[in-house]
């Protein structure tokens, strides 16, 4: 008997405490279902890339536009020993020969300017869209053929200039929506796709795409050269150019009105607008970092290759419908809205005469964590603006009315609700901010955290293990609560 009275005591006492703990433990809980709907929002997000992959694809990927190069070819003379084809003991075994061998050069052109036009569009696959462009791009400049004194070949090395090219790197050939015509110095020469990788690059980089022009007329006394070109190309999510002259202009103009500018250099002038944007850069041969001219056979030809991979400017169309990122920033908030949640419950249980079961706090915490999914899943219908106001309305409301009935209280009903609708809001307002997010959401814990200090600043936290065994003592006795004095204000 006296160890019974000694438990009750003991349960009494740290009342406050254990349903603390036992709180603490449902919110652990309630990280499962949140990690749930967090696979989800990635499961559907992948599968969102999946169909925006396959459309450009089909349409277009990526587009790259570099150059024009001028190939030229050399043969160079070279003394090699050979087998004595007439050999008997008197004569030597081996005997000098001179061999001819052929390199290539690599001329890059002096003026390079790039006049570009961007339209863009969306197409649709069920329930997910992909965002397509079309692009124009005129290409101009000039090069200076140099004299064979100046080149870097050997003293009696043949320039075979019948034989040069000019070559043309685009990242996805079957995105070319023209056949491109190079007018060179006056005449008309269609290009043509190159079959034989790039003289010179080995590895990865030496299998790029290339088109090809030969270049009537070009000769020792070319000297300056002009060329123009038209470019018509489908692409999708991002356009580069590499700018390889000597001095580079280039050009942009697109109807996206959500641009990013990345790669090795920016634009000196740009603008954005609601009806879209214009970007120009100005790059010298300073920060293009390759030579006027190079060898295929001293590594110039990977260092072409290197460059048109990994540098270039680059123009990114941002699609600002992605609100599967927005939906993950959201879940990972997930967990103070539960916490928010139970904390005004407890609080409201503490105050009041109603004690709250374990499975009603479940409850609640799962209408909290259902906004999640059903914010997605309207999403992907109606937007995410629209979808996250009604999934919250949706979930306010059913909190709302719960948290009533469970408390017996309207008014506290309709405190959660709306404590709950302003964290829903002020989430909202922090997930369209980017930049600030932290900020605001720091903020926010302190708000709450103020909140939850005053709303408690007058507990006696000693006697809270008594008020909560009362508590479950009348929802065991209801007949004993009709005859109890009714309670006094801070309790209320």
């Amino acid at each position: 008997m006296q160890d019974s009275k000694t438990m009750t005591g003991f349960f009494t006492r740290y009342a406050a405490l254990l349903k603390i703990g036992l709180l603490g433990f449902l919110v652990l809980i309630m990280t499962i279902p949140l990690e749930y709907v967090w696979s989800v929002i990635r499961e559907r997000a992948y599968l969102s890339e999946s169909v925006e992959r396959n459309l450009g694809e089909s349409w277009g990927r990526a587009q790259t536009i570099a150059g024009p190069v001028l190939l030229l070819p050399v043969e160079e003379p070279r003394m090699v020993k050979v087998k004595a084809p007439d050999w008997t003991k008197d004569k030597p075994l081996y005997v000098e020969e001179q061999r001819w061998f052929r390199h290539h050069l690599y001329i890059l052109p002096e003026d390079h300017n790039v006049s570009a036009a961007l339209t863009s569009q969306t197409r649709r696959r069920g329930i997910y869209e992909a965002l397509l462009y079309t692009t124009r791009a005129e290409v101009s400049g000039r090069f200076e053929v140099p004299a064979a004194s100046s080149l870097p070949v050997t003293e009696n090395a043949r320039l075979l200039y019948g034989q040069a090219r000019l070559l043309v790197h685009v990242a996805d050939l079957r995105g070319s929506a023209n056949a491109p015509r190079l007018d060179w110095g006056g005449r008309e020469v269609l290009f043509d796709v190159r079959s034989d990788p790039l003289p010179g690059a080995s590895g990865k980089n030496g299998n790029l795409s290339w088109i090809e022009a030969p270049l009537p007329g070009l000769s020792s006394t070319t000297g300056t050269q002009d060329f123009t070109f038209d470019l018509e190309l489908k692409g999708s999510h991002r356009l580069r150019f590499i700018p390889l002259g000597r001095s580079s202009d280039i050009a942009l103009s697109g109807d996206w009105p959500h641009p990013s500018f990345a790669g090795v250099n920016l634009p000196v002038t740009n603008e954005v607008n609601a009806e879209g944007f214009t970007a120009r850069w100005q790059v010298s041969h300073l920060a293009r970092g390759l030579p006027q001219v190079a060898r295929d056979d001293n590594g110039g030809a990977s260092v072409l290759a290197g460059q048109i991979v990994g540098n270039g400017v680059e123009t990114r169309l941002l699609n600002t419908v992605d609100f599967y990122s927005k939906s993950e920033r959201s879940v990972k908030y997930g967990l103070l809205f539960v916490v928010v949640t139970f904390g005004t419950l407890f609080i409201f249980e503490a105050l009041g005469r109603r004690r709250l079961h374990a499975v009603q706090y479940l409850m609640v915490g799962a209408a909290v964590t259902l906004f999640f999914l059903l914010q997605l899943s309207l999403a992907e219908v109606i937007g995410f603006a629209a979808a996250y106001g009604s999934a919250a309305l949706a979930c306010v409301a059913l909190v709302t009315l719960y948290a009533a009935k469970i408390t017996a209280s309207r008014n506290r009903g309709l405190v959660l609700g709306g404590l709950l609708a302003g964290v829903y809001g002020y989430l909202f307002i922090t997930l369209q901010s980017e930049d600030h997010a932290m900020m605001m959401g720091s903020f926010l814990l302190l708000a709450l955290l103020a909140a939850a200090m005053y709303a408690t600043r007058n507990f006696d936290w000693y006697a809270l293990g008594s008020r909560l065994a009362q508590g479950a003592s009348d929802q065991a006795n209801p007949e004993e609560k009709a005859d109890a004095p009714p309670p006094t204000q801070a309790e209320a």
